[in-house]
């Protein structure tokens, strides 16, 4: 046999053991499908307002022989013309509870130019089963719509939907490849009496017929099934209607289960149950910053949509914009900081934001400005927060596994705005003097807005029209701004110096060492170059050296790194936030100097007031211990936020300087930043304090039940006399006036914190079961304190201490 011959033979061999091996795992892979389908099962199901198109609607998310079986319904309504689909969100006039879990969500829309609402109230009750309630004057024309959500093909090839029970219910059926009989069933049955319905080609279709004849009705001739159907009806004198919604494998089966939840009264007890349960469940305050809580749970639970690229349900930055951006679209510090609104109420979400922006990272590790359904923007990224964010979030529920995946990385996107770009010239370090610039590349793949000029190194700032870089140009050989820009340094310093606490809490010493140190080294140069001290503030610095004087809210930024000296920072805030030439006023902060020539324009970033500049500004004023005008700055963030959305019901991208919508989108998820502010007053934990509780002279009391911090539970009580703390329900600390306590570290012997007050205090601590504990201020002895029946006090001198309590073996 010839050599020729032989190789010939080993790769006919090579390639029968390639087939059976495929083959055989082939055929493994179908084996469970074809074992369950004698008793189909779901293999998961998640229900919620999904599609950004249908914010009044529910989708049924559901998975069986490792295949979807999506249905979705959604709600329209006719009072002279017909409303339905995207049409709804600019019509929300209630943006009510939306609980996580689905157990209980409620809106509302009016239907101009009448001023009476439709309310919709839905809840899931257990996997596969949806109950709702409509409620609305007898003369709208309400129509439940029906379809197969994020197909982007026809319908026909996986499923259909016809009429049933005398045109009452609408039965709809999914089908599976590679199985034979099992099909996926839905249904939908209201309890009253239909005026009309009609099965369509497509929801377009149905939603003509509607806006030109008024009444649902097929066609002459029409299939007997379609890839969309409707009931219409009336509410009736009781102006309510109430549906079931169900998934299943048996139509009558599912029929008998609807029937059955449809009887008298039982909708409304299911709904008045759920409401309440999850009004007693949620994080809530009552007093001083009344609603908070609520309003950001209730607008970011409420933007939750599904991403079918990635497979992840997670707030979208608003319905608005991934509708236009194919079905879903993050920022990356609008994500990032969403990640910290939706931490307030709920974990999964949260895990899943912040996957969504790194599973967009790219090969050179930028983290993009963009991750959307329709792409990512590869020239550029935005103002690095992802490990701030990350710590906090980690601080709420201790998830590690979160943490390994996340931190590589952050490390990846930390290192790439000073590495090399392949030619010897750093990514953000134009004139490479160890100081950033923003900045876009040039390059062949597309990017959306462009890339490779001055607009779209704009975007990268996130600022997108400041009027702090109108006198500024593009370089583009180094694909940078001419500008050192105070803001990127700072976060960037402050990003490694979260980065080197993450790697400490992962057990990676080397890498937490090498972080500390950069942190520490971009703390000089920013104190260096930047500071302006006849100006008494940091600034931004052209390359030729001269500073830029348009002040804006990120000049403070090195306060929220902890670059500034508290000599600096104290010039900072009385020279320029307290100055209302500049910062201050009824409302803060606005995004440039009231003093400066494009403050007038109050469009966008050119004098607007937004939720990520507020919440940086105010870390930077809490981080340096200013909390008299901590908590007047929280204040006016809260009012700011709370005069339109009492009123209006928006979460507005970005406010005027004096108020209401700055003329962007009304159901933003990040402009509930300004309510996180009023809430950081009541708890908060961060990486230089540690648990931080307790406001400083505050106007009236108030009442936080249910922060989440390390896994626990807390209640904490704030008033002009009192200053509680509940862990889990019991109570821990307690003070007789007003203060602030950080540092607060509790282990089985021995608690330490330091409090700050402007009286005398006494304090209650209830950390120890009995016996004596050691009292320590500012270092030195201070007696004992007995504990009777888990209660221990001690007096507290007015102005800031430290306090220690040991209890001896």
């Amino acid at each position: 046999m010839t050599l020729e011959r032989k190789r010939r033979l080993k790769e006919r061999l090579l390639r029968s053991c390639l087939f059976l091996v495929t083959s055989t795992l082939f055929f493994l892979a179908l084996a469970p499908h074809h074992f369950s389908q004698s008793s189909p099962a779901f293999d998961s199901v998640s229900i919620g307002a999904l599609d950004p198109d249908a914010w009044n609607g529910v989708v049924f998310l559901a998975k069986a022989f490792q295949q979807p079986a999506f249905f979705a319904l959604r709600l329209g309504s006719r009072s002279g013309n017909f409303l339905d689909g995207s049409d709804i969100f600019n019509a929300v006039a209630q943006v009510g509870p939306h609980a996580p879990d689905s157990s209980y969500c409620q809106i509302a829309w009016r239907h101009a130019p009448r001023e009476a609402q439709i309310s919709f109230e839905w809840s899931r009750l257990d996997q596969t089963t949806v109950v709702g309630r409509v409620k609305a004057a007898q003369d709208f024309q309400i129509v439940i719509e029906t379809y197969l959500p994020f197909l982007g093909v026809t319908w026909g090839t996986q499923g259909f939907f016809s009429l049933t029970e005398s045109n009452q219910a609408i039965a709809g059926e999914r089908f599976f490849e590679r199985v034979f009989g099992p099909t996926a069933r839905f249904l939908v049955i209201v309890d009253r009496p239909t005026v009309g319905s009609g099965l369509y080609p497509s929801l377009a279709q149905l939603r003509e017929n509607m806006s030109a004849n008024g009444k649902l009705a097929s066609a002459p001739g029409a299939d007997q099934a379609g890839g969309t159907a409707g009931l219409e009806f009336t509410t009736g004198e009781l102006q309510t209607a109430h549906f079931v919604a169900a998934l299943g494998w048996d139509k009558d089966a599912l029929l008998s289960k609807a029937r059955g939840l449809l009887a008298a009264n039982t909708v409304d007890n299911i709904l008045d149950e759920k409401s309440q349960a999850y009004t007693r469940s949620r994080p809530g305050v009552q007093g001083l910053f009344e609603g908070a809580p609520e309003a950001i749970g209730n607008n970011m639970f409420w933007n939750a949509i599904y991403a079918p690229s990635n497979g992840l349900i997670f707030p979208s930055i608003s319905r608005q914009w991934a509708r236009t951006w194919g079905g879903w679209v993050v920022g990356e510090w609008d994500c990032f900081f969403g990640s910290l609104l939706t931490s307030v109420e709920d974990k999964a979400q949260t895990t899943a934001a912040i996957k969504a922006i790194l599973l967009a990272q790219t090969e050179t590790g930028l983290v993009p400005n963009i991750a959307a359904g329709s792409g990512i923007t590869p020239d550029r990224s935005q103002p690095p927060v992802g490990s701030y964010c990350l710590w906090k979030v980690y601080q709420r529920f201790q998830d590690r596994e979160m943490l390994e995946w996340a931190y590589p990385r952050l490390k990846r996107w930390h290192d790439w705005w000073l590495a090399d770009r392949g030619d010897g010239q750093p990514w953000r370090d134009g004139n490479r003097d160890g100081l950033l610039e923003w900045g876009s590349d040039r390059g062949s793949m597309d990017s959306t807005g462009g890339r490779g000029f001055m607009q779209a190194a704009k975007y990268e700032t996130g600022l997108d029209d400041s009027p702090m870089y109108d006198e500024v140009n593009y370089d583009s050989h180094t694909y940078t701004m001419n500008l050192h820009d105070v803001g990127l340094n700072s976060l960037y310093a402050l990003d490694a110096e979260c980065l080197s606490r993450i790697a400490a809490l992962l057990g990676k010493t080397e890498d937490s060492q090498r972080l500390a140190a950069e942190y520490e080294t971009m703390k000089k140069r920013v104190r260096e170059k930047l500071w302006n001290d006849q100006d008494g503030i940091y600034e931004n610095r052209f390359w030729d050296g001269h500073f830029s004087k348009r002040l804006s809210p990120t000049n403070f930024y090195p306060m929220f790194a902890g670059i500034a000296t508290p000599e600096q920072a104290k010039r900072m805030i009385e020279e320029h936030l307290l100055n209302p030439k500049e910062f201050w006023g009824k409302y803060v902060a606005p995004t440039i100097a009231r003093n400066d020539p494009a403050f007038p324009d109050q469009f966008y970033w050119r004098g607007d007031i937004w939720g990520p500049t507020n919440y940086m500004l105010y870390e930077g004023i809490n981080r340096y211990r200013f909390d008299k005008v901590a908590l007047q700055y929280a204040q006016k963030s809260y009012d700011l936020f709370m005069d339109d959305w009492r009123i209006n019901q928006h979460n507005n991208e970005q406010y005027h300087a004096w108020g209401g919508n700055g003329g962007g989108d009304k159901h933003y998820t990040w402009g509930t930043l300004l309510c996180l502010v009023a809430l950081e007053q009541y708890i908060d934990q961060n990486p230089w304090e540690g648990l931080r509780f307790g406001a400083l002279d505050p106007p009236t009391g108030g009442e936080f039940r249910g922060a989440i911090w390390e896994n626990h539970s807390y209640d904490i009580a704030i008033g002009p006399g009192r200053t509680e703390l509940k862990r889990d329900g019991r109570l821990r600390f307690e003070a007789n006036g007003a203060v602030v306590v950080r540092q607060y570290e509790q282990r089985s012997s021995r608690l330490s914190f330091t409090i700050k007050g402007e009286q005398p205090v006494q304090v209650t601590t209830a950390e120890f079961d009995s016996g004596e504990v050691n009292l320590r201020i500012d270092g030195r002895a201070a007696g004992k304190v007995g504990m009777a029946r888990g209660l221990g006090r001690f007096d507290v001198p007015g102005g800031e201490h430290i306090v220690e309590l040991v209890k001896e073996p």
